[in-house]
């Protein structure tokens, strides 16, 4: 379905976004580095987010035939973009934790 496609895609963003933001970020010799680029990821999960639903909302507004495949409807857009969320925000979390208690 859309939402497991955007889980899967934003899980696979989300976890490799930390890195640079940790690595190399102003913060990076810092004791709060790791939060910071935490945050900065998360941050930027959330406006991508907010790009993917104005992306939808300009392509998929007014349209009610019926869509060829679920990529070109409204409905399974915002379930992409859901998944996508909520997968981005959980892989961050994710690599918060293997930094912090790992590395």
């Amino acid at each position: 379905s859309a939402r497991l496609r955007g889980l899967g895609i934003g899980m696979a963003h989300g976890y490799f976004l930390v890195g640079p933001f940790v690595s190399l970020g102003p913060l990076r010799n810092s004791e709060s580095g790791l939060i910071a680029g935490t945050l900065s990821a998360v941050g930027l999960i959330v406006i991508l987010t907010l790009c993917l639903e104005l992306y939808g909302r300009a392509n998929f507004s007014g349209s009610k035939a019926k869509a060829a495949s679920l990529w070109e409807s409204g409905e399974g857009w915002n379930d992409f973009v859901g998944g996508w969320l909520i997968g981005g925000v959980g892989s961050v979390g994710f690599a918060y934790i293997l930094l912090q208690f790992f590395f």
